[in-house]
């Protein structure tokens, strides 16, 4: 029989407790410095209309198609140790590139940027978040993730929500006084090159060694598709990929339902703009409750398999929620509490799960999991919503036409939790 631990915090010993600090630092300036843009990344969505985001999304899906392939080159051939320090200042130089270009361009020549942005802040958000935890599960054995990963996870919670605070700042304090067109990617691209900069510095903790696998610094070897083939040919790899396209499309499903209800709600760029920031610092405190004082505790003693099933369950609520409460409250309320499920428990429980795989596949199938699978079923969910919309069907009436979806998605994470524990 399982022993139940009553303990919510696990026992750290003083080695333990510095190194967590260092992860709970290295994630926090990772998420500050991506929450900072995506409202203004929502905001956009909205002004290039509901209709167009299917094909953003496909955009969005392609490039990470393009992008994981050299992703998967590069771990084959540099030192492991370095991944996060070329990628991240791969990602920064990035963000410089497009500070210069809305400084230098015309008007004209902003809107084609701010596509382009939209695009890229996509790649950026899964990417350095998905590299980030690599080095996570790369360091720390399953047993050790059980303990610290809703933890760590609360490192990125606060960075969230230090992220959100500014860019709620900005956009109630700047945003409408003075241009938003000129002002704003300025502003939040500077504070976001600052942070990540920062998360580089704690990063280094984490380069020397592993305590799942050693000494680092080796070279990964493999193929620049090594991370495709194990994602077809391996049960549980190819279940965990199911399992998170599921959930995206639901989770884009809900988005663009929720950004009509928002549209019709307001029509000021501002006052939407801060009702997006509002969401994350209402769900970050959440959150952050849930993984410092639930996530160990839960993940403990009652497992992996209840947490992989809930999603069924949730989605199931949120839908019929919007079906027949359409309102603004309703939007909180469903964004509040899929968020807190997502980044609170369900997604420590998955990179528990994933320190379990071979090395090839915790550095490079777990980051085509995250990046081009998730965003597959953005796209799906985009589709989805603009094919029922085409075909006549009411917009919030998608939300009937999703639930047998929600249920699939308990079946799979049944099917993930049970090959986990053979």
């Amino acid at each position: 029989m399982k022993s139940i631990s009553t303990s919510f915090f696990p026992n750290i010993n003083k080695e333990e407790a510095i190194t967590l600090f260092k992860a709970f630092c290295f994630f926090f300036f990772v998420l500050a410095s991506w929450y900072a843009l995506r409202p203004v990344r929502n905001e956009l969505a909205v002004q290039g209309g509901i209709n167009n985001l299917p094909w953003l999304l496909t955009g969005v899906m392609l490039a990470m198609l393009i992008i994981n392939p050299i992703y998967s080159w590069l771990v084959s051939k540099v030192d492991s140790k370095k991944i996060v320090l070329y990628i991240y200042s791969f990602f920064i130089l990035n963000l410089i590139l497009f500070l210069s270009l809305w400084y230098v361009s015309s008007a004209e020549g902003r809107i084609w940027t701010g596509r382009a942005f939209y695009i890229w802040c996509n790649v950026y958000s899964f990417f350095v978040v998905s590299i980030f935890w690599v080095a996570m599960i790369n360091f720390f054995n399953q047993t050790d993730a059980k303990r610290f990963f809703g933890i760590i996870s609360a490192g990125g919670s606060l960075g969230a929500f230090f992220g959100s605070s500014v860019a709620r700042y900005f956009s109630t304090e700047i945003c409408g006084k003075t241009s938003i067109d000129d002002l704003g990617p300025i502003t939040l691209i500077v504070f976001s090159i600052f942070s990540l900069l920062i998360a580089l510095y704690f990063s280094n903790a984490f380069r020397a060694s592993s305590r799942t696998s050693g000494q680092g610094g080796e070279i990964l070897g493999g193929s620049s598709v090594e991370g495709i083939k194990n994602i077809i040919t391996d049960p549980l790899i190819r279940n965990l990929g199911f399992y998170v396209i599921l959930f995206t499309m639901l989770m884009t499903t809900s988005w663009m339902i929720s950004l009509g209800i928002v549209e019709d709600w307001s029509k000021d760029p501002c006052e939407r703009t801060a009702f997006f920031a509002r969401i994350e610092q209402i769900v970050t405190p959440l959150t952050l409750f849930m993984q410092v004082f639930l996530t160990s505790y839960l993940l403990r003693n009652i497992g992996i398999l209840p947490i992989m099933i809930a999603y069924g369950i949730i989605f199931v609520a949120a839908f019929s929620s919007y079906a027949l409460f359409p309102t603004i409250t309703t939007v909180t309320a469903v964004a509040v509490c899929t968020r807190i499920f997502e980044y609170g428990l369900n997604k420590p429980t998955r990179e528990t799960l994933y320190t379990n795989l071979a090395k090839q596949d915790r550095y490079k199938s777990t980051v085509l999991i995250d990046t081009f699978i998730a965003r597959s079923g953005d796209v799906i969910g985009g589709w989805f919503v603009r094919g029922l919309v085409g075909a006549g069907v009411v917009t919030l009436s998608v939300s009937w036409a999703a639930l047998p979806f929600a249920l699939m998605i308990s079946f799979i994470g049944f099917k993930v939790a049970k090959a986990s524990e053979n």
